[in-house]
């Protein structure tokens, strides 16, 4: 059995980076856990004090095209490919600022050195506190967390939906009975409450059938294959 997340199974493949897999050789199993990032901006700061809306945020990136600056945790992670997909669905050009990890970029927002970031969830506290505002988040479903916060693809982008993702693989050659009972055997784990109070805090559960799980892999694959591949993102 392999554990493994959207990191190392899909962005790190794209962009042929060691540590990312190609999945041949092994089956999806379900998920355990998804979690949306947050689009959020620093409400101290002069250039973002009346954005608040992810069509304000696309309409300042049109008024200046290539001047406004967004972070992210690192070249080619799943922060930067979101916002590039928003990039190219709203058709604007923002300069990515790649910090080297998602808290770093977060100081980074705070310290008003870019405009806006596709954070984890360790920006919830923050927006609740009034330290940073969000705009959007970018899972197809609103965050309980943030219930008031629409999704990016409510606020005009339909089909928008990029979460972290967490999850099982199996070797292709195990027999379907033992995948049949792993399957059940991880669901049924999951939804123990303390199993589920340990995974909710670290996003939304999510449990799927092995074949909800290869087409998510599937659809996910090519979207980000695609960003990359119009954005010209190369590993560094």
């Amino acid at each position: 059995m392999r554990f493994s997340d959207v990191d190392e199974g899909l962005t790190r493949s794209q962009l042929d980076v060691p540590g990312g897999w190609t999945g041949l050789d092994f089956a999806p199993l379900t998920t355990v856990v998804s979690a949306p990032l947050v689009l959020v901006v620093n409400p101290e700061n002069p250039k973002t004090a009346n954005i608040k809306s992810v069509a304000d945020l696309v309409a300042a990136a049109k008024a200046a095209p290539g001047a406004l600056a967004y972070g992210s945790g690192g070249n080619g992670n799943l922060a930067h490919l979101a916002m590039e997909l928003l990039s190219q669905k709203a058709g604007i050009k923002m300069i990515h600022v790649p910090y080297r990890g998602g808290s770093a970029s977060e100081v980074g927002l705070l310290a008003q050195e870019v405009l806006a970031v596709f954070d984890p969830l360790s920006a919830v506290p923050l927006v609740k506190a009034g330290k940073l505002r969000a705009l959007a988040v970018s899972s197809a479903e609103r965050l309980p967390s943030l219930p008031d916060v629409p999704t990016v693809a409510e606020a005009g982008y339909p089909g928008f939906d990029i979460s972290f993702w967490v999850g099982f693989f199996m070797p292709k050659a195990t027999p379907a009975p033992i995948l049949e009972t792993l399957h059940r055997e991880i669901i049924t784990a999951a939804k123990d409450p303390s199993v589920e109070d340990k995974l909710g805090s670290q996003g939304v559960v999510s449990v799927l059938s092995p074949t909800e799980y290869a087409a998510k892999i599937a659809k996910e694959t090519k979207e980000l294959a695609d960003v990359v591949a119009a954005a010209s993102i190369k590993a560094e």
